[in-house]
């Protein structure tokens, strides 16, 4: 078989933060008859001409995938509407970068949710609405823990809001357990790790904002719960993060489509950009079980 050829997307600021893991997939695509380009969207061009879908990149031909470590939905559709195959799909991006939405699809699949309402930045500053404080207020696109804050009432709330530019909010309830976590690492339909994060000083654990980590072993029912995500999203490589109720019980929280896996190397030792090219490679060789 040829050799295939991807492009890996990234904006420039996203790069900037993540040289290392970007230049590890060009690195290692080699070993699995691959050749990868880094592309940053800055240079990316896409649209209409001639009554066609066009998207090019300066003098490079078009992949045959693309890895698109972007949240735009737009660029990842018009790549697969022009027959690109797309790590994550449109769907992902459009679901999973969307807190609502996501919780939505959670709760169709019957996994577990905290209270949580869905409101505009109008909304919030209004004061109008009903909630059990405090609690937490989150952005609908926000990543990495930004753009989420602990509210002790209705006027908090609105204030965040108002500071920030999203205009679309989740305000869900404070967990019996705040300040830890665990994120399931999933390759297709595959778990391939998880890893404990934990916090004394925030009710955020993310580890880039500085928990503390370490591997977590999942009970049946727990990869129960990740297997009815798996089963509904066709995924590429994605985390699923679960926080805990006040009987350690696992609660959804949220997928993470633009995932990293530095805690999984550090902590596992897996190299999953090596397996996510193995993944790929499977896929188009027709090895793959997804």
């Amino acid at each position: 078989m040829k050799k295939l050829k991807g492009w890996l997307i990234y904006t420039e600021e996203d790069y900037k933060s993540n040289q290392d893991f970007a230049h590890r997939f060009v690195d290692q695509a080699w070993e699995h008859q691959m050749e990868i380009r880094l592309v940053l969207t800055k240079d990316l061009f896409y649209g209409i001409r001639n009554n066609a879908l066009l998207i090019t990149s300066g003098s490079l031909s078009l992949p045959d995938f693309v890895i698109n470590r972007t949240t735009d939905t737009l660029l990842a559709m018009q790549l697969e509407a022009m027959g690109i195959r797309v790590f994550n799909n449109s769907e992902i991006s459009a679901i999973c970068n969307d807190k609502a939405r996501t919780y939505q699809e959670a709760v169709r699949l019957g996994l577990p949710v905290v209270d949580t309402l869905f409101l505009t930045k109008k909304m919030l500053a209004a004061c109008q609405y009903t909630f059990t404080f405090p609690a937490v207020l989150k952005s609908v696109g926000g990543r990495g823990g930004r753009e989420v804050f602990l509210v002790e009432n209705a006027k908090e709330a609105a204030f965040m809001a108002a500071n920030i530019s999203s205009d679309r909010f989740v305000l869900q309830k404070l967990c019996g357990n705040p300040g830890r976590d665990v994120r399931v690492f999933v390759m297709g339909k595959r778990i391939i790790g998880a890893i404990e994060r934990s916090s004394k000083k925030d009710f955020k654990a993310n580890y880039k904002l500085g928990g503390s980590a370490g591997i977590y072993n999942l009970s049946a029912q727990e990869k129960s719960l990740v297997s009815k995500l798996t089963h509904r999203f066709d995924f590429g490589f994605a985390g699923i993060d679960f926080i805990f109720d006040e009987n350690q019980q696992f609660l959804f929280n949220e997928i993470e489509d633009v995932v990293g896996s530095r805690t999984l190397h550090i902590y596992a030792g897996i190299n999953a950009v090596g397996l996510y090219l193995e993944h790929i490679s499977d896929i188009f060789r027709g090895t793959s079980q997804k």
